[in-house]
């Protein structure tokens, strides 16, 4: 297993990669819109931040994020803003190491980092993940469904 930073020529497997994310949310979300998922991962490889892990020489598992400002300051941060991993990698070391190459990857930048979990379910264990990796819970969602 390796974790790289993602080209131009991982879009497709991206592309796939995602929709089947969001075939799994646990809450019913607006329809995908080809073009603009598309457009939005070739935004983060160009301009943003967008790692892949390999395992046989196949994207298993991928997060990403842009530099952007909150609304109320001029401090950039790395916000993600996906984070996947394919079902049946779930149990490896892929999860971690995505984060931590992404933290590390802001950090280096001089960049905080924000990362969060919408729409699937496991709300518990997946904040003490990110607890683990020394992330602090800024907050919760919340929507009309």
């Amino acid at each position: 297993m390796k974790i790289r930073k993602a080209t131009m020529q991982d879009i497709k497997p991206i592309y796939e990669m995602l929709l089947s994310m969001h075939s799994e949310t646990k809450i019913k979300l607006a329809p995908v819109k080809p073009e603009k998922l598309y457009n939005t991962i070739k935004f983060a490889l160009e301009e943003g931040i967008v790692l892949v892990a390999e395992v046989k020489n196949k994207i298993v598992g991928s997060i990403a994020g842009t530099i952007n400002c909150d609304w109320w300051s001029d401090e950039r941060s790395l916000k993600d803003l996906w984070f996947y991993v394919q079902p049946e990698n779930r149990k490896s070391t892929i999860a971690i190491k995505l984060v931590k190459n992404f933290i590390y990857s802001g950090n280096s930048a001089k960049l905080k980092i924000t990362l969060g979990h919408v729409f699937s379910g496991d709300i518990e264990r997946k904040d003490k993940f990110f607890e683990r990796l020394g992330l602090t819970k800024a907050g919760s969602m919340y929507m009309e469904i």
